[in-house]
Formats: C-alpha cells, structure tokens, sequence
C-alpha cells in the first residue's frame, strides 16, 4: 500500500494541468445496487491464475467484491492512440505508457516518475491482478471519456501457444482490445458505481480490485488482514507522511488529499494537528527561505541545494505508516526531495542526547541538479544511490550524504559520556542538587529538615522534554514557597500527575493537569529554572522563555494566564509553550476574588 500510494500519487502529480491537484483513495465494498452490474460485465470469463493464492471467479463467488479506487483530478488524463502501433507525440502518450505499455520510461520534465515503475503498483496492490482504468481528457475543446479493464496475471501456454498474461475487458476485435468510449464508457462506470467527473473536470480513476490489506505491523508470512476502516487510516497515514510537502496550504500549487472507507471520510494527518508534522513544515519553509544554509561539494564547486531545520520536544512519532519510512520516536531525520517537491526518503542523523529531544530537517537538490539526483533513484524513488552513478554525479550524491550528516551531528550536539563512579556519600550533593530533580518522587539519601520539604515551588521541571509537578502535588503562591506540612485549603489549585507533551494548534505545548475546587480565579506562569537554582527574571538577549498559551476546562481554551473556574471540584489543564534545553517552572496560584 505504501508503494502504491507513493507511485500512484507521483504520477498525478507529474500530470497536473490545475493549481490544485484532487488526490483521493476510497475504499469501497460494492452495493448490492451495482453487484449484478459486476458480474455480468466482468465475471464471465474471467481468467483464472493457477499460480495466484485468489482468482477473479473466486471473487465473483464470494458474497462481497471490495476495491480501491485511486482518482486524480485537476490532471490530464489518459489521451492519444489506444493502439502501440501507432505513432504519438511526446505529449499524447497517455494511453500507451500507463495502459499498453506497461514498464516504459517516460521522462517528465521536473517529475518524480523515471521509469514507469508506477503503474505495475496497481496490479501487485490487487490479490487478483486486476484494475479497471477510467479516464476523461481533452482534445482540442472536446472531452472524452475512456474504461478498460485489464489484468496482469502470470504467462502461460495453450496448446503450443505463448500467452503473455495480460487479459482485457473492452471492445474486442481480431488482434487488439478497444476501450469503451464516450457515453459508452459514462453509462458503465455509473452502472459499476465508480467515480464520476463533474463538468469539465479531467483526471484518471484507477479501480484496484480486491486490494491487498494486510497488516504491515505483523511477520510477513502472517496473514492477518486489516479492517476496512484500520486500513483506511493507514492509507490516511502512509498519505500524510510521504506527500506531505505538496499538500502544504500556503503552497501556489498544491495537492488535495482525501480518504476514505465504507462512504466514511478519514482525516489525514497534516502540520495543524501532528506535532512532527508540522515542525517539518516550518523546515521545509526555512529551507526554501531567506534563513535556508546552501550545502556544498568543493571539488568540483557546485552548490546541491539547500537545508533548514527545525528543533523538537516532546513530539513524538507513533504511525505505523512513519514507522515503514523509518520514523520512530522522537525525529532526528533529514526529508530528501528534489524538484517535485514529493518525500524521498527520510535520512536519519545522529540522535540529541535526551530521548525526547529531536530535530526535523529538509534538504531540498538545486534545480538544475534534478536530473542527476533522479537517475540516483532506484524503481521506487525511495533513496539517492551513489553507486548508480559516475564520475561527478557520483560525487555530487556522495557529498550531499555527507554533508546533510555533518549538519546533523552540529544539530545533535556532543553526546554524555559516563565517568567511573567514585564511592563517596551522595546525601549532601543530592541535597545540593535537589531543585534540578523538584519534580522526581523520593527524598533522596540524605537526612532532610521536615520543614524544608516540598519548598520548591510547584511545577519545577528536569529537563527540556521531562517537567513535572512537585513531589506534593501542592502549588505555592508565585512568590511564596509552601511546604507539605501545610494545611490544605479547598481553594488552593492542586497538581494532578506530571506534566506531559501534547499537540495544540499545530504546535508542541506543555500540558499540567489542575484541580481546585471553586469558584476560584487561577493563574498560571513559567519561567526558567537556572543552574543556581533560582528563577530567570531577564530574557536572555536572543533566547526564548517560556510562555502560558491558556486554560482548558470542560473541552473550552481561554487564552491567558487567568481563569474562572465555577463552583464545585473541577479539573483543568494550563497549556504553556515551553523551550528547548531548560527547566522549567510551572507555578499555579488561587487570585484573591
């Protein structure tokens, strides 16, 4: 599924003709409306593999037909002779590359698609090789419509005969099977339910029968299939993570992605609401802006293009359909593309010391390096392959490598190398060193002062990925400093469990359960916790502090450091924007009302 969506979206992208690209993959079961239209036009004599594990009649048996249909629309569609024995122009190839020709190189000026690797994506995707192609393109100011069926099955011989193992669905005729055309071609696909066209639209919908849904997450010789909806989301899933730099809203020309399973439309992950997302975004727009940093091979002087990157904390990468790509955790990755603008590969660099720290970064080739770049790529257009190449062009992959990699080492910064341990008492550092860990539980080695406990002030974080209340739960006034001998007050706010990294808006932000019973007005602040143990009260020159983004209760955002909280026991969380590389404090109060 990952190779179709990658290959099928390429191409709708190299045969754009709009602004905006529609892309949508639909999974459907067929109705009992359009059933009876399916097996009479397609089930009799429909060929059977011996080899395969699933035929076509066994299909037709079975008391459900499911397909995928991949559509593009804002595209050209498939135009030009139906026949391979007649000549085309360059631009009218449509039909014979993608339909008749199957495996031909067609080169597209600045596109992802070299060596028509993409169409043989259709057939594996089916357990029983076999697409239905319905296409609308223009000729002079006419449209006209195309549907040819098409199986791709293994060769075989009949009494002495080679058969290559193609099979057709059209207009035959003695040596050559004819599409259905026009109003022909309009009233069967509405009859088998498949996508339409609205007015004037062109494009292509390619019907993958009885997709291949098993499960990525099990062995390969599991045969654990999905769910039509799990599959769904992880077609939205595998979407986002590869074409996510063509589907970016602010871009001139864009790309329109839509899922969906049983008529149910899928959200696909995008930068508003998936935090590696979206800090890729913002790499991807440095690097095509004034603060990108050129990247460049000496011997022979050439600049390969240009990288920019982007900081993470806290935000994390749990799809499975990312995971495929090689994204796990907390980013530390380098997004390849070249002219298309469409995901190559996902390059990993050195990671930064603490887990939940990363960085996502893009490096995009120089225009006039494409083509080099894309003879790198293997079938699949997934990594640059020096080895592929000579002389220069060689160099030219090689140094790009190295010299995205040493960016990502300065990113990632020294690693900590441990020390042998010395036997010596810890009570009195651990003392010491307390506020560092204010918001880890236990009191440590040492003998403490009972007064002295819980005297950090709530909500003192360790780390740039790790804040978290204090040991007591109970916050102190801003300027004061509480101990867990103090009686508890209904009106005093009370942390609930440790702080923890959350997507709001798009954004990384720092999330601190509360609970107060009210009515009571809250307010929250954060501040940097310095190694001496104290608050930053200055800005440094240059740096980020941490800010409070606002309060939500009961599913509502208030924005700023106040809230009211109504009568009764109530539960809200305090959203603040924290930094990277710093402690931070947390500090919540009850206002005089």
């Amino acid at each position: 599924m990952t190779v179709l969506v990658r290959e099928s979206a390429q191409n709708s992208w190299d045969a754009k003709t709009s602004a905006d690209v529609s892309f949508k993959l639909d999974l459907v079961t067929v109705s009992p409306a359009h059933r009876q239209a399916w097996v009479e036009l397609l089930a009799p004599s429909a060929p059977s593999d011996p080899t395969a594990a699933r035929t076509l009649p066994a299909m037709f048996r079975t008391s459900t037909i499911r397909y995928l249909a991949v559509s593009d629309r804002g595209t050209s569609g498939l135009g030009g002779p139906t026949r391979s024995d007649v000549y085309a122009e360059p631009n009218q190839r449509g039909w014979l590359s993608f339909v008749l020709n199957s495996g031909e190189r067609q080169d597209v000026d600045g596109g992802g698609g070299t060596y028509g690797y993409g169409k043989g994506a259709f057939f594996l995707a089916s357990r029983v090789g076999t697409v239905l192609i319905y296409t609308r393109f223009r000729e002079g100011d006419q449209l006209h419509s195309r549907l040819i069926g098409s199986a791709l099955l293994s060769s075989t011989t009949v009494n002495g005969v080679p058969y290559t193992g193609r099979h057709w669905w059209g207009l035959p005729g003695p040596d050559h099977c004819e599409p259905l055309s026009g109003q022909d071609a309009d009233v069967t696909a509405r009859r088998l339910g498949l996508p339409g066209f609205e007015k004037n639209e062109t494009g292509t919908t390619v019907v993958v029968l009885d997709p291949d849904l098993s499960d990525p997450s099990l062995p390969d010789d599991d045969a654990g299939e999905m769910s039509t909806e799990s599959a769904g989301r992880y077609l939205a899933d595998v979407a986002a993570w590869n074409l996510w730099p063509v589907t970016l809203a602010d871009r001139a020309v864009r790309m329109h992605v839509s899922v969906s399973a049983h008529g149910v439309r899928i959200p696909v992950p995008s930068e508003h609401d998936d935090a590696v997302l979206a800090n890729f975004a913002a790499a991807y727009r440095m690097a095509m802006g004034e603060r990108a940093t050129a990247l460049c091979c000496m011997r022979p002087k050439q600049e390969l293009g240009r990288f920019g990157h982007q900081d993470t904390f806290g935000a994390t990468v749990t799809s499975l359909a990312a995971a495929e790509l090689g994204l796990v955790g907390s980013p530390h990755h380098v997004c390849l593309l070249r002219l298309p603008d469409l995901v190559v590969q996902y390059l990993p660099g050195p990671t930064k010391a603490h887990p939940d720290v990363g960085y996502a970064a893009v490096f995009k080739v120089n225009d006039d390096l494409d083509s080099i770049f894309s003879k790198s790529e293997p079938p699949t257009h997934d990594a640059w392959v020096d080895v592929q190449l000579a002389g220069r062009d060689a160099t030219f992959i090689r140094v790009a490598r190295k010299r995205m990699l040493e960016k990502c080492a300065a990113i990632a910064g020294p690693k900590t190398h441990g020390s042998p341990a010395v036997a010596v008492p810890v009570g009195s550092i651990a003392q010491r060193l307390g506020f560092l860990l204010s918001g880890v539980g236990g009191t440590g080695a040492a003998e403490s002062n009972p007064a002295s406990r819980g005297a950090i002030s709530g909500g003192t974080g360790t780390g740039p990925a790790a804040p978290t209340g204090n040991g007591s739960g109970v916050v102190a006034p801003k300027h004061g400093r509480g101990t867990t001998s103090a009686p508890r007050r209904q009106s005093r706010p009370i942390l609930v469990g440790s702080p923890f990294f959350a997507s709001h808006a798009g954004r990384a932000v720092l999330v601190q359960k509360v609970r107060v019973s009210g009515p009571a007005m809250l307010r929250g602040s954060a501040s940097v916790f310095t190694g001496e143990g104290s608050l930053e009260t200055t800005r440094p020159a240059g740096g980020a502090v941490p800010e409070v983004l606002g309060w939500r209760q009961d599913g509502n955002m208030t924005l700023g450091e106040l809230v009211e909280v109504d009568e009764g026991t109530k539960e809200c969380e305090l959203l603040v924007v924290p930094v990277v590389d710093a402690a931070v404090d947390v500090a919540v109060e009850a206002m005089p009302q």
